[in-house]
């Protein structure tokens, strides 16, 4: 296999994360997150609350593999968290970490963590992953020689097994940066390892196989980590097959399992896309870093539109508002979380808004799915351009054009809110370079304005919008993406409420039994059992009239509109007096557990018509989100 250096197969690579600052609502989403679980991840308990990767045994485990996983994915987050916001606190803490690794290598090269049991390997994936960030900010070329040291002392087989498996991202990472054919030959041979022996992509008796014509039915964490594996293989080998085996994998995922919050159905297997189905929070980190993955690869504007809606509506509606709690599973449709409202195993209160859970791989993957958004808001093309891909306020420093001149562009908008998004480009001298600019795919008639003249032919909804030509200081483009409220089809005849990237649901006022001192809990950072005070049980009555926009875009960009959504929609309902809560003995858990069902088999009878006023899922706690369907009768509407 030749040395020589690697060939570029990406359509988009990332900045450096210290080049993109966030700017309004985006901002203000990370300062809480730093005020919150982030900068105080010691109130979630074990493992957070030990010494973490800086020690030579994390207390408590000295062979397990899974606190070293759980507290890899937080310190990946706040590293990034660190670096967007300038938090020279969180970026110490992470370092402290990376630099008691470097002092404690063995004599071979390897990492000293010693653990003994299977996927002991798997933790250095997401830790290592951090690392990587810091050489792209640093240039520390002493990251690279330790990685690759690390790595040379592994076999293939080391990383063929399932969870393994993802530390291929850092072989293809290390081939990039040394041109060392040998890490490109570990990782093809790990992955060939994987496809053929079932022994290898067995985890917990679901098959992580991206052909599926059934769809997967595995862990759905799991197989989202690893579905980014073959395209990675594909940029670092040219191989065009594994970039299908990902793109397969996708498309398998979501024909089967994707929900309307954006998110996979994941408890902790994929479940299908039934009306009370949910999903694992950890998918919050791994869809857009895996979906990030891909649409610098190819380019393809899907993957953008995707990370938006999971972002803006999973992910923002899996945890409290001010960043002190998160849920372990979440649901489109959930009237109650209380410390015994889980359905779904495991453990009694997955659904209720916890500083921490019993398991604790999503307290540390929380951290991680805002960063990894914002450092995808902005990348570089392999011509010295620049590309709009996530739209959101923000700024973005560069070097752009063949001399490498520096542009500053503000993209000033409320979006996903706003159906304007304005960038201002500031020059200090006529520069030629590229801007690209994704259209979402959800809007019907996108329009583009450079200098305040239409851009013609109006651009393609779905793709990314090109602008090849000498930009001067203060040059404006704005982005017209009209906003239509729309609904979407799912399964029992379910029926949800969209408008542009966003999903709408209603807002259920909850009772909220605040509980202090619960282990993994405190007076500032409570765990909070949230039950129902007002109706819910509605069906959408689609013969009532269609969805109207309530209010217009009135929030000043420096207002957190997720608390006070500017944007808010009134439909046409009637009660289902049949649909109500749901007590039942969960014989897995031991104790009875009190949830949102699904619709009933028979609705029955129905209430009055009434109007209902839907907010952005993202701003909700307690919610409806897919409703039942009513559709009257020619005797009803005669009588109405």
């Amino acid at each position: 296999m030749s040395a020589s250096a690697p060939v570029n197969r990406s359509a988009f690579s990332k900045l450096r994360i210290t080049q993109i600052k966030p700017q309004g609502w985006v901002r203000e989403f990370l300062c809480r997150q730093q005020s919150g679980l982030t900068g105080n991840i010691a109130v979630a308990g074990y493992p957070f609350n030990t010494c973490l990767w800086a020690g030579e045994k994390m207390e408590g485990s000295p062979t397990a593999w899974w606190p070293y996983e759980q507290t890899a994915y937080f310190l990946d987050g706040a590293l990034r968290l660190g670096h967007l916001l300038d938090d020279a606190e969180l970026l110490q803490l992470v370092r402290s970490n990376f630099d008691y690794v470097r002092r404690h290598v063995l004599d071979s090269g390897r990492f000293r963590t010693e653990l003994s049991e299977r996927y002991r390997h798997w933790p250095y994936a997401s830790f290592n992953r951090a690392l990587m960030c810091e050489h792209e900010v640093t240039a520390d070329a002493g990251i690279v020689e330790l990685l690759h040291r690390h790595y040379l002392t592994f076999a293939a087989a080391d990383f063929a097994d399932v969870l393994e498996l993802a530390n291929v991202e850092q072989l293809c990472w290390l081939y990039e940066k040394t041109s060392d054919p040998r890490m490109l030959a570990m990782a093809e041979a790990a992955y060939a390892l994987f496809c053929a022996e079932p022994r290898y992509r067995n985890w917990a008796s679901g098959d992580i196989d991206f052909h599926a014509a059934n769809g997967p039915d595995t862990h759905g964490v799991v197989y989202l980590e690893l579905v980014k594996i073959p395209a990675l293989l594909y940029r670092a080998s040219g191989n065009a097959a594994y970039l299908e085996d990902a793109i397969q994998g996708v498309q398998t995922m979501e024909r089967h399992h994707l929900l309307v919050s954006g998110l996979p159905s994941s408890t902790e297997h994929f479940a299908g896309k039934a009306a009370n189905a949910a999903t694992e929070t950890c998918n919050t980190a791994t869809v857009p870093y895996s979906y990030g993955v891909l649409m610098q690869i190819t380019g393809h504007a899907h993957y953008a539109d995707a990370i938006e809606k999971a972002v803006f509506n999973g992910g923002l509606g899996a945890i409290s508002k001010d960043f002190r709690a998160h849920q372990y599973f979440s649901a489109p449709n959930q009237a109650v979380c209380t410390l015994d409202s889980n359905p779904f195993g495991h453990h009694s209160a997955r659904m209720a808004y916890l500083p921490g859970h019993d398991v604790a791989c999503c307290t540390g993957n929380v951290n991680r799915f805002m960063p990894y958004f914002v450092e995808q808001m902005w990348l570089a093309t392999p011509d010295h351009g620049l590309a709009a891909a996530l739209l959101g306020p923000s700024t973005v420093v560069a070097k752009v054009g063949v001399e490498g001149t520096e542009v500053t562009i503000e993209e000033l908008t409320d979006y996903p809110f706003s159906e304007t998004v304005d960038f201002k480009i500031k020059l200090a001298a006529p520069t030629w370079f590229a801007l690209s600019i994704r259209i979402p795919a959800w809007c019907r008639k996108p329009e583009l304005w450079l200098n305040r003249k239409p851009v013609l032919p109006s651009p393609a909804a779905g793709e990314f919008y090109r602008f090849d030509r000498i930009f001067e200081d203060a040059d404006q483009i704005t982005l017209k993406v009209p906003m239509e409220v729309n609904l979407s089809a799912w399964p029992d005849d379910g029926v949800a409420v969209e408008r542009g990237p966003l999903v709408y649901s209603l807002p259920i006022q909850s009772k909220d039994e605040v509980i202090a001192d619960r282990a993994r809990a405190s007076a500032q950072f409570p765990a909070i059992a949230r039950a129902p005070v007002q109706p819910w049980n509605y069906a959408l009555d689609l013969n009532g009239g269609a969805p109207k926009v309530k209010s217009a875009e009135t929030a000043a960009q420096s207002n957190y509109p997720w608390d006070h959504p500017p944007v808010k929609i009134e439909v046409p309902v009637r009660r289902v007096p049949a649909w109500i809560l749901k007590t039942y003995f969960d014989d897995r858990l031991g104790v009875p557990v009190t949830t949102t069902p699904s619709f009933p088999d028979s609705i029955g009878s129905f209430g009055e018509p009434e109007i209902i006023e839907l907010v952005p899922l993202g701003s909700t706690l307690l919610r409806i989100t897919v409703f039942p369907t009513h559709r009257c009768r020619t005797s009803e509407v005669a009588r109405d």
